[in-house]
């Protein structure tokens, strides 16, 4: 089939590179404008504009992609099936409806659960234990076509935002291929979403990653995992008897078997700083912190920074 890629970030990069050496043929790309990056905002294409100019395909940026002319070159190229990859902008119903085999997306949960922006996210932080990737039929109402196909895959204990999204953009490139060669050969099947079982995972806001100190100790175990590396979990650290903050980002926790136990400590006060890492009060016991970052430093394991930074009990971290 003629297909025409829609994708921006590295997410959606393996299922370009799996669409390359697939059957189908990309007849163009289509990515965000380039964006500026960095202290120096330097302005910098995506992962995908990057990868697609190493390939020698054709490339389209538009700022808006639902605009006339835009419309026109994709009726134009004539696609059997547009792909969208974690593009980035919202599809008009002239262009879902477009293709022969309409749009088919690659989104990163179990629909119906976790619509919208950040489904990888959203459900390390509710304490998911079980995830994975679905191909489904573009509508108007965002995520909430015809599935056409699903793999799952288990979410471990430690696993951050960053690890899972790397796993899930692999196992996305391989349902790609497979959905379009049903599709292509009259052998895919369309599944109606449960509108019962839906569920949102909303674009987050920096804000959404303060931590508060006054939950359970594994809710904020899988909000620093779900907000790493980006947007971020981050707090601020005060000197016992000091009244000077410092905004820290907290990038890594482990919970200790003998810290399921509820302190005598307010939550949000350290209760001890060991070799292997800094112990912090919860609700209902301690959470060790073992890799953080100070604000506009590198990051670093909590032993390299407690050499420059002296911490010491009762010492308070606060929302």
């Amino acid at each position: 089939m003629n297909v025409v890629f829609m994708g921006t970030p590295e997410f959606a990069v393996p299922s370009l590179s799996s669409l390359v050496t697939s059957t189908h043929k990309i007849v163009t790309v289509i990515t965000q404008p380039d964006r500026p990056r960095g202290r120096g905002k330097i302005s910098c294409p995506s992962p995908v504009k990057e990868v697609a100019q190493k390939l020698g395909l054709e490339i389209i940026q538009p700022i808006n992609i639902n605009d006339e002319a835009v419309v026109r070159q994709l009726q134009h190229l004539s696609p059997d099936c547009i792909v969208v990859v974690a593009f980035g902008q919202f599809l008009s119903s002239p262009i879902i409806n477009l293709p022969k085999f309409k749009c088919i997306n690659i989104h990163a949960s179990l629909l119906p659960k976790f619509r919208g922006a950040a489904p990888i996210n959203l459900a390390i932080i509710r304490g998911e234990t079980i995830t994975g990737v679905t191909a489904v039929v573009m509508s108007v109402k965002m995520d909430a076509g015809d599935i056409v196909a699903q793999k799952t895959t288990p979410i471990s204990l430690e696993e951050t935002a960053g690890d899972l999204e790397k796993r899930l953009a692999s196992m996305g490139a391989a349902l790609l291929t497979e959905t379009l060669d049903c599709i292509e050969t009259g052998n895919a099947t369309y599944t109606k979403q449960d509108e019962k079982e839906v569920s949102f995972a909303p674009k987050l806001k920096k804000e959404d990653g303060l931590i508060p100190w006054m939950q359970e100790t594994q809710k904020i175990h899988n909000l620093i995992r779900g907000l790493t590396p980006s947007p971020g979990a981050y707090t601020y650290y005060t000197k016992n008897g000091s009244k000077e903050k410092k905004r820290i980002i907290i990038l890594k926790t482990h919970i200790h078997t003998g810290t399921k136990t509820k302190t005598a400590f307010n939550p949000g006060t350290v209760v001890e700083t060991a070799p292997c890492g800094i112990h912090v009060a919860t609700l209902d016991g301690s959470i060790c912190i073992t890799r953080l970052q100070l604000e506009g430093k590198r990051t670093m394991d909590v032993q390299e920074y407690m050499h420059g930074h002296k911490i010491t009990t009762q010492d308070i971290f606060t929302s």
